[in-house]
Parts: structure tokens; sequence; C-alpha cells
């Protein structure tokens, strides 16, 4: 059979190693490079490929043996979990979005009652003869208590949420 010679540039750990695995082997470091290339074009792969085989095998039985499985694949049935877990994953992130997306519309709406609270009370406060409209809150007290409120739903969340 007629052959061609390649030159590869290989790092120098690289060489040590086949170099190691040519004198184990008694045999030039061309000849374990040659059979290292051949055995990858062949259909079952590196010749150690069956020893990986039945030790994945061995796993496979030891997994079945713990699990009490005996008919069902265990690859099969560890990658339905799996399967589920990423669905239910991915189903749990949609409703956190949708619930911090509902926690500030709570908040938003929380906020504005307190407003109008802190309005419709300040006018029931007021002692007004009928027919004279209250005077309205003025801004700078309704921020103040607004503000204390907010602080309070912040406390609150620290405490209880947290």
């Amino acid at each position: 059979m007629a052959s061609t010679s390649v030159s590869v540039r290989l790092p120098d750990e690289i060489m040590e190693k086949l170099e190691a695995q040519a004198k184990a082997k008694g045999i030039k470091v061309s000849d374990v490079v040659r059979r290292m290339i051949e055995s990858g074009f062949k259909p079952d792969g590196n010749p150690d490929n069956s020893s990986i085989s039945a030790r994945i095998d061995k796993l496979e039985e030891s997994i079945r043996a713990l699990l009490g499985v005996e008919d069902v694949s265990v690859l099969n049935r560890l990658d339905a979990v799996n399967a589920d877990f990423w669905q239910a994953n991915e189903a749990l992130i949609g409703y956190i979005a949708k619930s911090a997306e509902v926690a500030a519309e709570a908040r938003y709406f929380a906020r504005l009652s307190a407003m109008f609270g802190l309005d419709i009370a300040h006018y029931v406060a007021q002692k007004v003869e009928i027919g004279k409209v209250p005077e309205p809150l003025d801004k700078g007290t309704k921020g103040k208590q607004v503000a204390a409120y907010d602080q309070g739903s912040k406390k609150y969340a620290a405490e209880y949420l947290a």
C-alpha cells in the first residue's frame, strides 16, 4: 500500500505523551500516530470504545439496581425528568415575571389609594360652613405623608418578604 508523509507541529506535552506511549508499546512514534488516525476513521472509532461502552453498561446496571428499575432505561427516565425540570423552570420564570408586573401595579394603585384617602380624610376633618368649599391638602404635607407610606411599605417588604 502506498503512503504519503505528513508533518505536524505538536505542543511539547503531546509529543512527550506520544513518545511515552510508543516506548511502552515498543514501536515508533509515527506508528502510534498512524494507529490513532486510522482508529478515528473506523466505524467503531477507538478500539478502547468497547471497554468504555462496557463500563457505561455496567454503570447503567448499577443505577437500575439502585433505583429498582429493570425494564426501563434509566437514561430515558433521567432525560424525561430533566425535560420536565426545564419546562417547569420556564413556567416558573414566566410566573415570576408576571408576579413582578402585578406587584408593580399593586404598589401603584396602593399609592394612588393612599393619596386619595389623604384628600378625603382632610376634607372630612375640616369644619366648614355649609356652602363653602373645603381647602385642599397642600402638596408639601401630602408629599410627606405619601413618602411616609412609601417608607412603611418598604419596611414591611424588608421585614416580611425578605
